[in-house]
Order: C-alpha cells, then structure tokens, then sequence
C-alpha cells in the first residue's frame, strides 16, 4: 500500500517519504470530453434564454438585498437619532443603535422579498397562461401584487397597493420598452 514502485507520480502524493495513491485522482484522462468550446446545461425546450422562473430568483434575493440595505441606512439614521435624545452611556447608546439597524434592515428586507414574491409569481403564471411575456404580464403582475400586498388592509389601501403597483410596472414598461409600446399604439390607430 505505501510503496515507492509505481511510475505514475502524477497522482500520487507523498506523506513522510511514502506515495500515496489518490483514489480521486485515479482515472483515464482520455475518458473526458476533449472539447475546447464551453458546454452549458439548458432547459429541455431548447431554448437559450432565461426564463421568468429563473430570473424570480435573481429577482428576488435582489429585492431582499435591497431592501436590507435601505432598512440599514434607515436603521442607522433612527437610532442617531433615537440616542441623541437620550443621555445615555456609550455601549447602550451603540446597542440601540445596531438594534435598531437590525430591525428595520430584516423589516424593509421582508417585505421587499415578500413583494418580489408576489410579482414573481403572478409573472410566471400569467406567462404560462398567455404563452408569452411582454408589457402587459408586467402591468398586470404589478398591478395585482399591488392588490394582494395590501389585501389585509382593507379595500382602499387595497386599492391604493394595486395603483402603486400599476404605476410602478406601467413606468417600468414605459422606461425600458418605449420604442415596442409606441410601434403597437401606432399599429392599433392606423
């Protein structure tokens, strides 16, 4: 098992003056695939392109970040605040300070993610649906997270959750798909 013979020194490693024949490094070169070209996994469909599915998890962590960033600065700029009211000691004065970032970052954090959730989902199943995604999945998947967000609210701040929405996606479309929604708009009045 520990002997210097073998001629192979390639995959075999040496530990106190014995070689030591690697069971991971033992294996035919020439089996492998010798291609120069980088070789990506696809869906079944053949298609090369991204899906909604795919690009929710993007999106999601995105917004979870996000808002954990803007709930930090948020965090940091109430508990200044909150502690320069207060004559307190140094440590409880840095405590409740990172308390408070703590807080409103996982706060901001949950509710951009839970948010992303909602617009992912109602994305994708008005994709599958439609069979296509253009600016009005969006518009609607806006609109409708808006809705659902704000459901428990009660209907008015149901209705102001979905126009929030409808703004949001419509500007979106709007900012990035300009040139598609004027050639449709003059497509349908000429």
């Amino acid at each position: 098992m520990f002997s210097e013979e073998s001629g192979d020194n390639t995959n075999q490693r040496q530990m106190n003056g014995f070689s030591i024949p690697s069971p991971y490094l033992n294996f035919d070169p020439t089996l492998l695939p010798q291609s120069t070209q980088p070789e990506y996994l696809y869906l079944e469909g053949g298609s090369k392109q991204r899906g909604q599915f795919e690009l929710a998890f993007n999106q999601i962590g995105s917004s979870c970040l996000a808002g954990a960033a803007l709930g930090s600065i948020r965090g940091l700029y109430n508990g200044i605040k909150m502690t320069s009211m207060e004559n307190q000691t140094s440590t409880y004065n840095r405590t409740q300070i990172l308390n408070s970032i703590f807080k409103n970052g996982a706060g901001l954090a949950n509710s951009f993610g839970t948010i992303s959730i909602y617009y992912s989902i109602f994305g994708i199943i008005l994709e599958k649906t439609r069979g296509c995604d253009d600016e009005l999945n969006t518009i609607v998947s806006g609109t409708s997270t808006g809705f659902l967000y704000k459901c428990t609210s009660g209907i008015k701040r149901c209705g102001i959750g979905g126009l929030i929405g409808f703004g949001l996606a419509t500007t979106y479309c709007l900012v990035n798909s300009r040139d598609k929604i004027v050639k449709r708009v003059k497509e349908i009045y000429h």
